[in-house]
């Protein structure tokens, strides 16, 4: 199904069957994503007075109860909420809508090399990468890193090698477009070391002399953990963030990345 869209005044032909979910699926009793804790997401049976949520164990039905943490067990979007006094929910805090996205895979160096406290993506390669990619009319970034995650995508990040985080000049210049969503492979925009998620600060306007873009950054989502699929080329993309419906700080979500297949003038 080929859907018509004007986009800032271009015309764009979105394929809404070829389209690509970047979630990591949540295996409740199998492989999953880890962040943080050392807790795996779990499902367990429905316990009540006279009832036993498992039909394995004379149940009339299955009913489990789960228990996860969006920041921590899969992809997840999250908002300003997230270092706010009293939190606030994703659904009514964001940028709302499907918007023009682009994808772009960049290369961490070695944690090891000079002036690197860990894999770093610097400003130099981002910029690169972006003016690449021609006129910026997209409003949503979406950061594949390489090297890949040995296990990807179901990583226990407590087991895993660190993994690579923009440089505090790189954020501060993506910070500055008008971005409304960044999505990342990633478990984190912050190292997991870093008590003031220092990067969530300059992205939502929260830091001290934080760019001032033209888009409100306390109405930007960051979308962590998600899975960009290998075969999947660099370019634009239509996407549709697809938030869960339960309302917090963070929730769990599947973005989805349609192919464009015409833009025109």
């Amino acid at each position: 199904m080929i859907a018509t869209i004007d986009w800032r005044g271009r015309t764009l032909r979105v394929d809404y069957a070829a389209g690509r979910a970047l979630a990591i699926p949540l295996d409740f009793h199998g492989p999953q994503p880890a962040f943080f804790t050392a807790r795996r997401a779990r499902a367990r049976a429905l316990q009540e007075e006279g009832f036993t949520g498992d039909v394995r164990q004379g149940g009339s039905c299955n009913a489990e109860v789960l228990e996860f943490v969006p920041h921590c067990h899969g992809t997840h979007t999250e908002c300003i909420g997230h270092l706010r006094p009293g939190g606030g929910a994703v659904q009514d805090l964001i940028f709302p809508g499907p918007v023009l996205a682009r994808l772009v895979t960049l290369e961490a160096p070695p944690a090891d090399a000079p002036g690197c406290s860990g894999p770093t993506l610097g400003q130099a390669g981002l910029q690169r990468a972006l003016q690449d990619a021609g006129p910026a009319d997209w409003e949503a970034l979406v950061v594949r890193t390489r090297p890949a995650q040995a296990g990807a995508p179901y990583v226990d990040y407590a087991r895993a090698e660190p993994y690579p985080v923009f440089s505090a000049d790189a954020m501060r210049w993506l910070a500055a477009r008008p971005l409304r969503h960044l999505l990342l492979d990633t478990p984190s925009l912050d190292r997991a070391d870093d008590p003031q998620l220092s990067l969530h600060r300059v992205w939502w306007g929260l830091a001290t002399g934080a760019p001032e873009p033209a888009v409100d950054p306390a109405r930007r989502s960051i979308t962590e953990m998600v899975h960009v699929p290998t075969d999947l080329p660099d370019g634009d993309y239509w996407l549709h963030l697809e938030l869960s419906p339960l309302r917090s700080d963070a929730t769990p979500s599947r973005p989805m990345l349609y192919p464009l297949v015409e833009a025109s003038a």
